[in-house]
């Protein structure tokens, strides 16, 4: 909830509107009429495609209590408007006014890969004791950071909020948002690498969500990271700060062993130093990569005075946001393996190893191009290239890393089972002409297909059309950044 006090905290050079009726504070932010259900105070982004002040009729119509513009605007009927120099810069302001006033424990997450996972579980577990306030989605970034600081109310105890980067200097005017009591860092992979002068480069904007944690907090790191580790090791103050590190290695504060992953989830068993304790964890999730957000769940909630026990109970049920791992037996047999969110290396490995965990005798391994990795580029695409083929019986790689196919064939993949498509739309009829021609003792319910690549590839297509739905659409890239399925241009 925001108030006018936090909004001239924010802006002191506001100029708010006076008249009958109108509200003095707001449920929350939101700069999408889509979004709003009554009474949100609507933010007009000025963006590169489209300008929000051409959208305050709508708002209006939607519901929205207050209008934060930075032009005149004729106030309607019994809404407030407020209008300041810069909409943007005053929307993070606002958003770090409500986190300032608040008393609520705030948790913060960044990471290459798993921070969305790891935000989720992490929000899980101590929603179980706790009054939380996580953002949606995966909105991480410039807008979605200080939207979901705005939404914190008298009731929060904790709030939940993961930040991401794609170019240096992001992170740390976000965390300054924030103020995190706890920060996670999930890994320091490979994703963006190629905006970056290098991989030191990266691990230094990753930590500087460490950085913001002031005296007294605490730090939860994957042990299993040297790089990580390394840029910890140097941070200043570290003696005044709780280190936690998790993962699969000895020596780690948390660490699973035991896992094992099967269509039908992940087990395995939790050692957590501080205590001595064992928790045996079962989630409904396959994947050994959820094993690691377990961890990173069960270290927050235990800083947070939740035992283990009951943080890993809490998390039995937690299903991945969509195209995250998410595995669907099809009526026919089928099993689809739809991890077409987006498509770092890091995250790539992880849905590789998934594949080459699960039962069947045939594997496809769909896998769209990965973006934004500058000169690390062609390294990278020959590492996930050799790990498929150690996976896949069949490989389809789609747009212009599928010259690196070689690295595959090199890895021993017969050359028949490597192909190349211009789009994920060509990958299907590529996957649906191999179901075709496969061995017909070979059932389709020993059939397991993988769909992966940067979000711009559009990698659900795949799934979709394995599913039945007819996807048409003109544009083999697309950069508009949601799922196809949810699209309203598609057809």
């Amino acid at each position: 909830m925001l108030t006018l006090e936090d909004i001239t905290a924010a802006v002191p050079t506001a100029v708010v509107g006076e008249g009958t009726g109108q509200a003095t504070s707001f449920p929350r932010a939101s700069i999408d009429t889509r979004d709003l259900a009554g009474g949100e105070l609507f933010v007009a982004i000025r963006g590169e495609a489209r300008d929000g002040h051409d959208f305050l009729g709508a708002a209006v119509s939607a519901g929205a209590g207050g209008l934060l513009v930075s032009r005149d605007v004729a106030a309607p009927a019994g809404v407030r408007v407020i209008r300041v120099p810069d909409t943007l810069a005053a929307l993070q302001g606002i958003g770090a006014a409500v986190r300032a006033r608040s008393g609520a424990t705030a948790v913060a997450i960044t990471g290459s890969a798993g921070k969305t996972t790891a935000k989720t579980m992490i929000a899980a577990a101590l929603s179980e004791t706790f009054v939380v306030q996580a953002n949606k989605a995966s909105f991480n970034n410039h807008l979605g950071v200080p939207l979901n600081l705005t939404t914190i109310d008298p009731g929060t105890t904790h709030v939940v909020a993961e930040i991401g980067t794609n170019h240096p200097g992001e992170i740390a005017p976000l965390a300054a948002l924030v103020r995190p009591d706890i920060a996670v860092i999930t890994n320091v992979g490979w994703a963006h690498i190629g905006n970056f002068a290098g991989h030191d480069a990266l691990a230094a904007e990753k930590t500087d969500l460490l950085r913001a944690v002031g005296p007294g907090g605490t730090l939860v790191v994957n042990g299993d990271d040297p790089q990580l580790i390394r840029a910890v090791a140097a941070l200043p103050g570290l003696e005044d700060l709780t280190v936690i590190r998790y993962g699969f290695a000895e020596g780690n504060d948390v660490r699973a062993v035991d896992v094992t992953v099967t269509e039908a989830g992940t087990r395995g068993t939790l050692r957590v130093a501080a205590t001595g304790q064992e928790v045996a964890f079962h989630l409904a999730v396959a994947g050994r990569h959820f094993a690691s957000a377990v961890m990173a769940a069960v270290a927050v909630a235990a800083r947070c005075g939740i035992d283990p026990a009951s943080a890993v109970g809490s998390l039995a049920g937690t299903t991945p946001p969509a195209g995250r791992s998410s595995l669907r037996r099809q009526d026919d047999g089928l099993l689809v393996l739809d991890d077409t969110y987006n498509g770092s290396p890091d995250a790539m490995l992880s849905s590789l190893d998934l594949l080459g965990s699960l039962p069947g005798r045939m594997k496809i391994a769909v896998l769209g191009e990965m973006g934004e990795l500058g000169r690390a580029s062609a390294d990278l695409h020959r590492r996930v290239r050799a790990v498929a083929a150690r996976h896949a019986t069949h490989l389809i790689t789609v747009g212009d890393a599928a010259a690196l196919r070689d690295e595959a064939l090199a890895q021993g993949l017969p050359a028949a089972s490597a192909h190349t498509a211009a789009s994920a739309l060509d990958a299907l009829g590529l996957v649906d002409r191999i179901l075709g021609d496969r061995d017909p003792a070979v059932a389709l319910s020993e059939v397991v297909v993988l769909a992966k690549g940067a979000r711009f590839r559009h990698m659900e297509r795949v799934c979709l059309g394995l599913a039945g739905t007819a996807v048409t659409c003109p544009k083999d890239l697309c950069t508009l950044y949601i799922n196809c399925a949810t699209c309203d241009q598609l057809t």
